[in-house]
């Protein structure tokens, strides 16, 4: 008997009432267990928790130090909306130096990174466009980059291997000031079938990014078969090569890949929007210090913390969590140390996120955390102590709205779009951030809210971690088995 076969016998022994009586007080307790159990080859810390009264319904190994994987989101999320506010955004100060006379400022133009994890094409054309409505024609000038914000660790340990070549977008740098996550898109268009499809990098060329390769046109709608390496060039450009095939009737597919050197990409896309703008530069981007004799010439405002958390959850985009981790950091600095000025580290930020969890969650037990992204499975945390973040945000009126709502839905969107599809009942009725990996060890996690009618929101954190030197479980046979149990709970 196969694996899932077992799991699918055991689903149906697992009893609960239908959705209109559903109460997780019903749950033969016994029989979850031995559900929790059928995957010998993992481990599950397991925790449901009613929030009304705070009762704990059901745990298996619910302190048990596990890596959560991308579930550590919750944690860096919910220190960012705690400590800086929802309605917070970032302020990315230009300032220029020399003079601005008819149109021409006879000078640099220097833009200030401020941690921003979220400046995007639009925001940055807006700020092209602006500063054109401020008179500037031409810069005769060098534009700098200033990244002093934070250190010069732009790739901890989880992104090293990326510094050269990728096939991702998720291995991105960090730096103070970046554009669209640290990443660079290749646009691919079809031609008619048995033409080379049409390719370029968007929204525009950029100056250090080299792009060779085709792709062919093939029939119907098929695009799955489009494939975008990166190498970084001796420059930090970054050279790119498009293969595979597109469907005649498919729409436009866009790929994103990480970028080689974070401080030339940046100069880039600023000398790029400043272009498309109708503003000559006649010189480089450059990285630098800002003067002190710099004046201020703008402000990139960037959008509220509420919209980067979704961000951050929805779509689990591990550089905003890393580059968030580092912005807690600088403002906040060493809570250990508290005549320490900030700093833009990755140690600073994990001391805030530590801080987070001991202060202000009441988490006295032991735990570790390496990153804010959980990109690695260094970080070790219980079920427990990721349930008690989830009950700590439930009980703060000012915050949960929005952090609940950064986390995806179940059938609806994000890493959830695929999950739970088949039990419309959950379609739209489990708000929960996931966490995957596959190496060294297996990891299934998920955690968030859900709904019943007689137990009001319940809490939960499921955990699946391969058991170290053993034969690690299938990925799909553990997120199977926790879809399995939530839509135990749902079933009419």
């Amino acid at each position: 008997m196969s694996l899932m076969t077992a799991v699918f016998k055991l689903s149906s022994l697992f009893s609960l009432v239908t959705l209109a009586t559903a109460s997780l007080g019903d749950v033969d307790k016994a029989e979850l267990s031995r559900k929790f159990s059928s995957i010998k080859s993992a481990a599950h810390g397991v925790i449901f928790t009613r929030l009304s009264d705070g009762k704990i319904l059901f745990e298996q190994g619910a302190d048990d130090l596990m890596s959560p994987a991308s579930v550590t989101k919750v944690i860096t999320s919910a220190a960012a909306l705690t400590y800086f506010g929802p309605a917070y955004s970032f302020k990315t100060p230009v300032y220029f130096t020399g003079k601005i006379d008819k149109g021409r400022l006879a000078g640099d133009l220097i833009i200030q990174g401020s941690g921003d994890p979220f400046i995007v094409s639009e925001i940055l054309w807006q700020t092209a466009v602006d500063l054109r409505h401020l008179g500037i024609r031409e810069i005769t000038g060098a534009v700098i980059i200033d990244n002093q914000l934070f250190d010069g660790e732009s790739r901890d340990e989880s992104r090293l291997n990326s510094t050269q070549k990728s096939t991702h977008a998720y291995d991105a740098p960090v730096s103070a000031f970046a554009v669209n996550f640290n990443t660079v898109a290749v646009a691919t268009a079809p031609d008619t079938p048995g033409k080379i499809a049409l390719t370029s990098v968007t929204p525009f060329p950029l100056r250090h990014v080299r792009h060779t390769g085709k792709v062919s046109t093939g029939k119907g709608d098929q695009s799955a078969g489009v494939s975008l390496s990166r190498n970084t060039t001796p420059d930090g450009g970054i050279a790119l090569a498009s293969g595979g095939v597109i469907g005649a009737d498919s729409p436009i597919k866009k790929l994103y890949r990480s970028v080689g050197d974070p401080d030339v990409a940046a100069g880039d896309y600023v000398l790029g929007f400043l272009g498309d703008a109708g503003i000559k530069c006649l010189a480089a981007a450059r990285t630098g210090k800002t003067p002190t004799n710099a004046k201020p010439l703008y402000e990139i405002t960037g959008y509220d913390m509420r919209r980067i958390t979704q961000g951050l959850n929805t779509f689990s985009n591990n550089f905003i969590a890393d580059m968030l981790t580092k912005r807690l950091g600088a403002a906040f600095g060493n809570p250990q140390n508290p005549d320490m000025p900030g700093s833009g580290t990755l140690g600073a930020g994990i001391s805030i996120l530590s801080s987070f969890l001991r202060n202000d969650v009441g988490i006295k037990s032991a735990f570790k955390i390496y990153n804010g992204s959980g990109l690695s499975t260094e970080n070790r945390l219980s079920a427990r102590q990721i349930a008690g973040v989830l009950n700590w945000m439930e009980k703060r009126g000012d915050l949960f709205p929005d952090f609940i709502g950064s986390l995806p839905a179940s059938a609806w969107d994000g890493t959830l779009k695929k999950r739970l599809k088949k039990a419309d009942d959950l379609a739209g009725q489990v708000r929960a951030k996931s966490g995957t990996l596959t190496e060294p060890i297996t990891v299934a996690a998920l955690a968030g809210y859900f709904r019943l009618p007689e137990d009001g929101w319940v809490s939960f954190v499921m955990i699946g971690n391969g058991i170290e030197g053993k034969s690690q479980p299938g990925l799909l046979d553990v997120r199977n088995l926790q879809d399995d149990v939530l839509k135990g709970l749902f079933r009419k």
